[in-house]
C-alpha cells in the first residue's frame, strides 16, 4: 500500500478526545481556521468530530473518517477500518479502476449499492463537496462516516478487514 498522510482533526473544547498513537493532531480549538478547510470538504466541525483526513504523496485526499471513536480513528490513522454497515458505491460505466473495485467488492462478498455519476447530478455534487473539489470515481461510502476515493487495490483490501469480508481476513492473514 502506498504511504499515505494522516490528519486527526478534533476539538478539545467539546469532549475529551484521545489522540491516536501516530498521525498529525489538528485541535481546532487552538487552530479554529483549520475548520475551513473541513467547510470546504462539506464536513461540520461541531457535528463531524473527531476526523480522520488521509492523503497521498500529491496531497490528493483518499480517506475521510468521521465521527470516529479512538478505537475506530485509531484503526483508520493505521489504514484499516471498523465494521460498517451499508455501502454505496459511486462510479462510471467507463471508468476501469470502478470495474476493478466492483470485482473486488464481489469477490469479498461485501454487499453495496451502485450510482452512476454520468446520470445522478445529485450524487455527482455529493462526490465533489466531500472529495476537495474532484470527480472521483470510484468513490465509496460507508455508512455516511467513511469516504474513500479512488483507492488502490492494497488500501481497498486493507479498509474492508473491519467488514468482515473475505478480503479482509486476507488481508489481515
Amino acid at each position: 500500500m502506498s504511504h499515505l498522510n494522516c490528519q486527526f482533526i478534533f476539538n478539545s473544547t467539546q469532549k475529551q478526545t484521545p489522540l491516536p498513537s501516530s498521525g498529525f493532531a489538528i485541535d481546532l480549538a487552538d487552530d479554529p481556521h483549520s475548520a475551513h478547510k473541513l467547510i470546504k470538504l462539506g464536513f461540520s466541525p461541531r457535528k463531524d468530530l473527531p476526523i480522520v483526513l488521509l492523503t497521498d504523496a500529491a496531497q490528493k485526499l483518499r480517506v475521510v473518517g468521521l465521527r470516529l471513536d479512538p478505537e475506530e480513528a485509531e484503526l483508520l490513522v493505521r489504514g484499516r477500518t471498523f465494521a460498517m454497515g451499508d455501502l454505496v458505491l459511486y462510479s462510471a460505466t467507463w471508468c476501469p479502476e470502478c470495474r476493478r473495485v466492483k470485482e473486488i467488492l464481489d469477490e469479498a462478498d461485501v454487499p453495496y449499492q451502485e450510482v452512476d455519476l454520468d446520470t445522478d447530478v445529485t450524487a455527482e455534487a455529493l462526490v465533489i463537496e466531500h472529495s476537495g473539489g474532484r470527480r472521483v470515481v470510484p468513490t465509496l461510502k460507508f455508512d455516511d462516516r467513511l469516504f474513500v476515493f479512488n483507492p488502490d487495490p492494497s488500501l481497498l483490501a486493507r479498509l474492508l478487514s473491519g467488514t468482515g469480508s473475505k478480503a479482509g481476513a486476507a488481508a489481515t492473514s
